[in-house]
């Protein structure tokens, strides 16, 4: 069977003058053609292989055997190289050059071209394979008879020497299992020299060597082993059947063109300020073309099926297409850069593309890298080649203001304004809390930007109006958050996350801290989490009702729970509050076993907070029958011992809510640090419900009752 490796990699055209630009056109008598070459791996099909154009190598020779150009890449062959007319030689290699290798081969070709004033060659290259290829099969018979662990040594040598093989002194490979390998051998050298070794099942050694000569490069070589039984001896002869009939020497790459994409009259490296006229490309191909497609941002527009305004393409010859992009092609296209993508393919595979950045005079539309939802800032830009505009924006929000900013040049064509949010500093909390809260700032209403909301901009640029609208990205929504979905009618809720994201104190002293309630009246959806206050016969503690962003253990000694605070949430953009519904029944507290903060026969207190943090481990809390460890409190600190702590919301709830439904609470974020970066660690959410807010110091009331739901981040 043989087997072709076929790839498409080299065009080598000899054209005329013409195919420069008009500048590029050299001065002369017009005895000079253009080579231009280009190098595509776009048809190996290597399947993770290893493929040989990624290392490639070009010479080109004149008539006299002479040394023109050398290039050691696919990235270093030119596009266009300027040549007399005349005869020249062109020799490619591909794939490494290595003494033995099981996969690392070359392939060599070369072929004569001739480059003739006003007409156009088609060149193709054929490069066979020049190593002496080795391939090693193992009868069944071989299977059969000798145990796991037999080899053959096969080395470009004359008299198999172990120890060279080992060193690497001789090109040598050893197969253990059937495979192909590739040889480079040094000059002189005709031979492939073997080495068999194994064990008969029975334990006796079986070892055989033999010479293969008048081998040659650009050939393969099957070596197929059997062992025959059958022979005097038995054990101590092997058959070892070599046949030297080559599988596929006409084993080969071919190098034939791939479609040319050049620019006419630019220099594609560079960003094109367009105003107006007409911008040229060149295809070159040598087969029918099937994909012939304009692409810009969003639309993309195929030649080959329709008329497109703006864009034209006429043959010029046989290989040569030339395309045009004119004013009404550009008249589409707002201000700003726009990356205008030309994509052909031909009827026997061959593919190309080319990319041209144009910068357009203008206003920038709105995307999602103008805007920082965690900063809250968004850049409003536009493009002027004179950068002398006289430019000023305008931003409006949901609240029907406009904010006005002066725009100012960034000396690369484009005048921006930079609308960022106002920060307004704070020392009081919304309501009651037994603590005095550390000052915190909070984003002034109507400043900056934010998540999922819509937003009208412009900019008059020397008296003229441009005008635009955005809508930003939607916040993510709080892990989990509905309470819909749980681990069961009790512990905690969770859904796709595996309920690794929310916990409770559930143990098997304490079934009801956390249960799954579906009678509640105002709760979102189906259910909602009951949190119920309990009391430990075993511990003789009380155990307030709770549900955490965290993990829990229960402690033997001493008696008691462990809580780890914080879970990994992904913030795309800066919450300004946390929205959720709840009911609380609240007593008195009956037992206060560690200096809590409440006395006995006082009203408790449940509480409920969110905290935006960024530590590199989680809190670890303990409670139990020994005073508490880990303790924190987010109104009374602004780091914990993991690391900071953002920003937190915090509602201490000291009475009974009154009626029989929950009620809707929003919870504004204050923030501690408003200039650090959205955190991106492993631990950067901590939540906490818990019916007694001092239960970790078992000050609380054994009978208080609160019910939460549906968490959600307000953007």
């Amino acid at each position: 069977m043989k087997r072709h490796i076929t790839y498409i990699a080299m065009l080598l055209t000899a054209l005329t003058g013409a195919a420069c630009s008009q500048d590029e056109i050299p001065v002369g008598d017009g005895r000079t053609g253009v080579m231009a070459m280009t190098i595509s791996t776009s048809r190996a099909e290597t399947n993770g292989e290893y493929d040989p154009l990624q290392y490639q190598k070009v010479y080109i020779y004149n008539s006299e055997g002479g040394l023109l150009r050398k290039y050691a890449a696919k990235e270093d062959i030119p596009e266009r190289l300027e040549l007399l007319s005349g005869t020249y030689r062109v020799a490619v290699e591909a794939g490494e050059e290595v003494p033995a290798d099981f996969s690392k081969r070359i392939y060599k070709g070369e072929e004569t071209f001739v480059v003739k004033p006003g007409e156009t060659t088609n060149m193709e290259v054929v490069c066979r394979i020049a190593n002496t290829v080795v391939e090693v099969k193992f009868d069944n018979s071989v299977v059969e008879n000798l145990d796991p662990g037999y080899f053959v040594w096969i080395a470009g040598t004359d008299k198999f020497d172990e120890a060279e093989a080992e060193s690497g002194a001789v090109p040598a490979l050893k197969f253990t299992d059937e495979g192909m390998g590739y040889y480079t051998l040094p000059a002189g050298t005709s031979s492939l020299a073997w080495m068999f070794r194994g064990t008969h099942t029975t334990g006796k050694a079986v070892e055989m060597e033999n010479v293969l000569t008048e081998v040659k490069a650009g050939s393969k070589y099957v070596f197929t082993f059997k062992y025959s039984p059958d022979l005097p001896g038995y054990i101590d002869a092997l058959l070892i059947r070599v046949d030297t009939e080559t599988e596929d020497k006409d084993d080969k790459i071919i190098f034939s063109p791939d479609p040319a994409l050049l620019t006419e009259g630019f220099d594609n490296d560079e960003v094109q300020k367009y105003t107006s006229g007409e911008k040229k490309y060149r295809i070159m191909a040598f087969a029918e073309l099937k994909k012939f497609t304009v692409s810009v941002g969003d639309d993309s527009y195929d030649l080959l099926t329709g008329t497109h305004e703006g864009i034209s393409f006429t043959p010029t010859d046989k290989y040569n297409t030339e395309l045009t992009l004119s004013d009404a092609f550009f008249a589409g296209l707002a201000g700003g850069d726009h990356a205008v993508t030309i994509h052909v393919e031909d009827a026997n595979g061959g593919s190309n593309e080319i990319s041209t950045t144009y910068r357009l005079q203008g206003l920038v539309p709105v995307t999602e890298k103008s805007y920082d939802l965690w900063a809250n800032t968004v850049t409003l830009q536009v493009v002027d080649f004179t950068r002398s505009a006289n430019v000023t924006f305008g931003l409006c929000g949901s609240d029907g203001q406009w904010k006005y900013l002066t725009g100012t040049s960034q000396g690369d064509d484009f005048i921006s304004a930079t609308y960022a949010p106002e920060w307004e500093n704070k020392t009081e909390a919304d309501w009651s809390t037994p603590n005095t809260v550390l000052p915190y700032s909070r984003i002034k209403d109507g400043t900056g930007i934010s998540a999922g909301n819509t937003y009208d901009y412009k900019a008059t640029i020397n008296g003229a109006e441009h005008t635009g609208q955005f809508t930003t990205q939607a916040g993510n929504a709080m892990t989990d958050g509905s309470l819909e979905m749980w681990r069961s009618d009790k512990q905690f809720p969770g859904s796709g996350t595996k309920y690794t994201f929310w916990g409770s104190g559930y143990n098997s002293f304490a079934k009801d801290l956390c249960t799954r309630d579906d009678t509640m009246p105002g709760r979102v959806g189906s259910y909602c989490a009951k949190l119920t206050a309990t009391y430990n016969t075993l511990a003789k503690v009380p155990a307030p009702g709770n549900l955490f962003t965290g993990d829990f253990g229960i402690s033997l000694v001493p008696m008691g729970g462990n809580v780890s605070f914080g879970k990994n949430f992904t913030y795309n953009a800066r919450p300004k509050a946390i929205k959720f519904k709840y009911h609380a029944t609240i007593g008195l507290v009956d037992y206060n076993l560690h200096e809590g903060k409440i006395p006995v026969g006082e009203m408790d207190k449940a509480r409920v907070f969110v905290c935006i943090v960024d530590w590199s481990a989680q809190q670890k809390v303990f409670a139990g029958t020994k005073a508490p460890t880990g303790t924190w409190d987010p109104e009374t600190q602004t780091e914990a011992a993991n690391g900071p702590i953002i920003g937190y919301a915090s509602k201490f709830i000291d009475e009974t809510t009154p009626g029989d439904e929950m009620v809707e609470i929003t919870m504004p974020i204050n923030y501690y640090q408003n200039t650090a970066v959205a955190p991106q660690g492993k631990f950067n959410i901590a939540v906490s419900c818990a019916t007694s807010a001092y239960g970790d110091f078992m000050d609380a009331c054994t009978t208080n009752v609160m019910y939460i739901d549906d968490f959600e981040w307000v953007y």
